[in-house]
């Protein structure tokens, strides 16, 4: 057969002139940044996963009892949580210009942080939380566990009873306090690794929050709520215990608040009902949402019966545990908790660290939110049939424990503030005497006192609530400007409060509040609210009520660099310190909110 020569040529030619192509250029090697920035995208995608697998486990143990070996979750990310990737971070923040960016990348280097001071100070921490679970003393020939005082202090009808429970508590809880000094001596030293300047430099940028100025607002709260406090108190002692507040010590404090319970009413079976019923007038139906997973079973053994939201994957995977207890507190704790689920729920920040990392002031005051309502007297007759004396009594114990914690919170930041800047100069036990006696305005006693160090917090933790609370009462406060007193009643208020929802953590609080038309953080309307409802005037007088704009949904600000007072990005979720390993059943590992 004759061969087609032609063709063979033909294909030869072509062959000889690819081969003699000019090759393509190799892409130019990555530069130092791009490297800086695909290894720092790599360890914020690992920490991620890692994130998820722990609230799975988190999961896992508070619906179905099982057990939670948290520390099995660390196998392998040896080189995760280092010194090197956290410095790779704050290189590249500081190579950033983009203020988002900034704000994501703060988050997630102080998430880091916060992973390697846990993963520093494991040993003592575990030591510390294995001695608190076994920790028990003898009263009258019978043992107590330590976890139990506070329970059995607001049961116990006896004064002289409960002063016998607090003293013999106090020898057992002193042996936690050279492990204490030890994990606080260790911690100074790490964060001079992690190159922060002091304790209360790491603390400002973990609570995102200008310490100076939140230290100055807490002696303003305490001021101004100085004489309504005493007023407040006296006459909740003598309508609840039969004496003088001055006759009593902080034994009787548990007993003094056990009127926030009502007997009779928020029955059992009865609270799930009622927070759906309150999100229905605003058109949300948690148990239709795709991404939400609502565990009410009551037939799992070792489910844990108290409420938790959980934001799995933030917005795709959310999860509410509740379970039926009976009464008022319960009901309040499942609000709470319902308000951190809405939180992620409508969340639309696609950014992990933005939306699963942060701060949680925000997230608290949307749990804070919706507990509020068990303090609002047109929900609680409209759900809880609570009215007239009744709720006149009800309302007058929640809003004087809400002053009390107000004022623990004040005065925990100011010695916190105090101790850490004056250090040795300064004698812990007569600087937690004097600030506590004022808190409390009660004298505080020796038991009192050798409670100074496990009274003591991590970086300033009740800057959280202490913020939460006030930007709640904003909230609440604007909400029925706009929608009315019974706002959720309001598919329009529905429809604000998603649009907050939407921005998950990259907004800070402050911002939260700007978006109200607030000119930030400010307590009045909080303390306006308490002392309306106790009867005796409270007003720091610093600030002007917001005049309230039309009910429209709120339009976030454009978020800042995180150089300014709590405009920064969020921290992490829960305190550096928390000990790894698994959890005992007393203390799992609970995230916070």
């Amino acid at each position: 057969m004759r061969p087609r020569l032609p063709a063979l040529i033909l294909s030869v030619a072509l062959g000889f002139h690819a081969g003699c192509a000019t090759a393509p250029k190799p892409p130019p090697p990555p530069t130092e940044e791009q490297q800086l920035a695909t290894r720092v995208a790599h360890s914020a995608s690992a920490a991620e996963a890692l994130l998820q697998a722990q609230d799975l486990l988190v999961w896992n143990y508070w619906a179905e009892g099982a057990r939670a070996d948290m520390a099995s979750t660390y196998a392998g990310q040896d080189t995760l949580f280092t010194l090197e990737a956290i410095r790779d971070i704050e290189q590249l923040r500081q190579r950033t210009t983009d203020p988002r960016e900034i704000r994501a990348l703060t988050a997630l280097q102080a998430h880091f942080a916060g992973e390697y001071l846990s993963q520093q100070l494991a040993e003592v921490n575990d030591a510390l939380a294995n001695l608190e679970a076994s920790l028990s003393f003898q009263v009258d020939g019978r043992e107590v566990r330590w976890h139990e005082l506070e329970r059995l202090l607001a049961n116990e009808r006896s004064a002289l009873k409960r002063k016998a429970l607090y003293t013999a508590a106090t020898p057992a809880l002193e042996r936690l306090s050279p492990l204490i000094r030890r994990r606080a001596e260790r911690t100074e030293e790490l964060l001079k690794e992690l190159g922060y300047s002091s304790y209360e430099a790491f603390g400002g940028e973990l609570r995102q929050a200008d310490l100076e100025r939140l230290g100055m607002l807490a002696e303003e709260v305490l001021q101004a709520t100085e004489v309504p406090y005493k007023e407040v108190m006296e006459r909740l002692a003598q309508r609840e215990l039969g004496m003088p507040y001055a006759s009593l010590t902080r034994a009787d404090l548990p007993r003094l608040f056990r009127s926030r319970e009502v007997e009779g009413l928020f029955l059992k079976g009865e609270q799930l009902l009622r927070a759906h019923g309150t999100l229905a007038g605003m058109n949300i139906d948690l148990g239709e949402m795709k991404n939400v997973r609502i565990d009410a079973r009551e037939d799992v053994k070792g489910k844990n019966p108290r409420p938790l939201a959980l934001g799995i994957r933030v917005p795709g995977d959310v999860r509410l545990s509740v379970r039926s207890v009976g009464g008022a507190l319960e009901q309040a704790k499942m609000l709470h908790e319902f308000g951190h689920a809405l939180h992620y729920t409508f969340t639309t920040e696609p950014r992990f660290e933005l939306a699963k990392l942060g701060n949680p002031t925000v997230t608290e005051a949307y749990g804070a939110l919706f507990e509020d309502l068990m303090e609002d007297p047109v929900w609680l007759e409209e759900h809880a049939g609570l009215k007239d004396k009744e709720r006149a009594g009800f309302l007058a114990a929640t809003s004087s424990h809400k002053l009390f914690l107000i004022r623990r919170a004040a005065g925990r930041l100011l010695y916190q503030l105090a101790l850490h800047r004056q250090g040795e100069a300064v004698d812990a036990r007569e600087l937690y005497r004097a600030i506590i006696s004022r808190v409390d305005a009660l004298p505080a006693t020796d038991d009192d006192v050798a409670r100074y160090q496990v009274d003591q917090e991590d970086f300033y933790q009740s800057a959280d609530n202490f913020r939460a609370w006030f930007l709640a009462g904003q909230l609440q406060g604007q909400l029925k400007a706009r929608f009315g007193p019974a706002w959720w009643h309001s598919p329009e208020a529905g429809t604000f409060l998603k649009g907050l929802w939407a921005h998950g953590n990259a907004l800070s609080a402050r911002e939260v509040a700007e978006t109200l038309g607030d000119r930030g953080i400010v307590p009045d309307v909080l303390l306006l609210r308490l002392g309306t409802t106790l009867g005796v005037p409270m007003k720091l007088g610093a600030h002007e009520a917001p005049a309230a704009p039309a009910p429209t949904a709120p339009e976030a600000p454009k978020p800042e660099a995180p150089a300014a007072p709590e405009s920064a990005p969020a921290a992490p979720q829960s305190p550096p310190a928390a000990p790894q390993g698994a959890p005992a059943p007393e203390s799992p590992p609970v995230p916070a909110g």
